[in-house]
């Protein structure tokens, strides 16, 4: 038996579009190997039913991280903080502006935002650029 790929997203309490693009790329959500899947007529996507239940389980019972505490740093704009993980400004926005995930991490949550501008705490952006850097030398 198999599971809508929206019945499945609703479960795991993700957008079905962020849930498609994993099983199209890598495979990857959040680090764990989706279920098998299958693209039936009609281009619906479908989760195998018991792979995709058991899937849900370890995914709300999975260790999130804690936001960063705040540094008492001067926040930096989203420009400076794109330009130290090595992405693009637009990128990274629409990442955190849509709640999106780069390459399965999770960006650095926005502080305040200034006539229109995001602002960070230079630790959390410090520490997702590591993080981003090490995902991408391993994918290479």
């Amino acid at each position: 038996m198999y599971m809508r790929l929206d019945m499945f997203a609703a479960l795991l309490g993700i957008r079905p579009g962020e849930l498609l693009h994993a099983a199209r790329t890598d495979g990857l959500l959040g680090g764990m190997t989706l279920p098998a899947r299958r693209q039936v007529r009609g281009a619906a996507v479908m989760f195998n039913h018991e792979e995709a239940i058991s899937f849900a389980k370890r995914w709300q019972t999975r260790e999130t991280e804690s936001l960063p505490a705040s540094s008492g740093q001067p926040l930096i704009t989203l420009e400076l903080a794109a330009e130290e993980a090595g992405i693009a400004p637009l990128e990274l926005w629409q990442a955190v502006k849509t709640g999106k995930s780069l390459q399965g991490l999770t960006p650095p949550p926005a502080e305040k935002s200034c006539n229109g501008q995001r602002l960070f705490d230079p630790a959390a952006v410090t520490q997702f650029a590591l993080r981003y850097r090490s995902v991408l030398k391993t994918r290479k």
